[in-house]
């Protein structure tokens, strides 16, 4: 039995491919989410040890981690699992990172609220989701800020507690070149700020748009993972892990 990590378009993706071949899986989520392959869908957060039990009671043979890059609390999770099973890590396509005066890229939050003081940013676009609003708040409590979200009552609630201003919240999700130009142009903020989210989080249509425009785009860089993952990002190679464990 193989334990998937998904909630992504790379889950779905993972999912697909088991499911061709046949494979008996369970497709975990933190929330319960529409699930239309055929393998067991389990939502809930774990826990390291809640793993090593699930992952023993089920005699789980390989955990392939399909979630988000950022997901970071549980890519450590399962990497601190003590169990022999090997950890495939199936994610996204990331283009090689860019070089130019309007880009920079950062490695965490306080990094990125340090480029905003020192070139005297004073109004942000964010499209880095939900989840980041609380660790801007040094900012966007100062400064004009606006935040794309998904749109979705989780979303709104997050933002709701977190007291920013509903009026400067923006739905949706990464749009093409064309239109992202489009919103850029509309907001105009002196920064945009985003995550190193790779080509399903359009990252690269992202950049282009805001060096149309020219606008200073700021980028979280993905997390590093643990050794212990296999990384891969293709079906071949997903076939290949899953023989050779």
């Amino acid at each position: 039995m193989i334990l998937v990590f998904g909630g992504t378009t790379e889950g779905k993706q993972v999912a697909s491919i088991l499911d061709a071949l046949a494979l008996p899986y369970f497709y975990s989520t933190k929330t319960q989410v529409a699930f239309t392959g055929k393998g067991t869908a389990i939502f809930g957060e774990m826990t390291t040890d809640i793993l090593t039990t699930f992952c023993n009671e089920h005699k789980i043979t390989h955990i392939i981690n399909a979630s988000h890059p950022f997901a970071i609390q549980l890519h450590q999770m399962v990497a601190d699992l003590s169990l022999s099973i090997p950890l495939i890590r199936f994610q996204r396509k990331f283009s090689p990172r860019v070089s130019h005066p309007l880009v920079t890229y950062v490695a965490s939050f306080e990094e990125a609220l340090a480029c905003f003081t020192t070139y005297n940013y004073q109004s942000l676009l964010a499209l880095s989701g939900v989840q980041t609003i609380t660790q801007l708040e040094s900012f966007w409590s100062t400064y004009p800020s606006w935040f794309r979200i998904l749109d979705r009552d989780v979303s709104r609630a997050i933002a709701a507690q977190a007291n920013f201003p509903e009026t400067h919240l923006l739905f949706g999700y990464p749009q093409s070149k064309t239109e992202e130009i489009k919103l850029f142009t509309q907001i105009a903020p002196a920064v945009i700020f985003t995550k190193e989210s790779g080509s399903n989080g359009k990252l690269e249509e992202k950049i282009l748009a805001a060096l149309a425009v020219n606008i200073p785009i700021v980028i979280l860089k993905k997390p590093e993972l643990s050794n212990r993952y296999f990384c891969i990002d293709s079906e071949e190679e997903l076939v290949e892990a899953i023989g050779k464990g």
